[in-house]
């Protein structure tokens, strides 16, 4: 499963591509903790992964269109990361065996 949202915060213009557009990091951190633990509940999802590690530089106009001015990644273009985004990531990844032997005993 490969998905994102954007940031509204990010001080891009996020006119491209098809995530959700949330108003601060800390929503993108929130519907990564709400979104993920589905996929574990769901028992078919075998692994997911955030669309994008960086977001594109917006000056850069080789790059393609659909990606070129969006908050898609973990980390800015000038490779700063989102801390309240990778934080919460992180939150949850650690508890994800204890989540899946949660949904498991149900």
């Amino acid at each position: 499963m490969e998905f994102y949202a954007k940031g509204h915060d990010s001080g891009l213009p996020n006119n491209s591509g098809a995530g959700w557009l949330v108003q601060t990091q800390k929503d993108r951190a929130r519907f990564y903790q709400h979104f993920t633990p589905g996929l574990l509940e769901s028992k078919s999802c075998v692994g997911w992964h955030w669309y994008k590690y960086r977001d594109n530089n917006p000056e850069d106009l080789s790059t393609d269109p659909s990606n070129r001015d969006s908050n898609k990644g973990i980390i800015d273009y000038k490779f700063k990361p989102y801390v309240k985004l990778l934080e919460d990531m992180k939150k949850l990844n650690n508890e994800m065996y204890a989540l899946i032997d949660f949904f498991d005993a149900k």
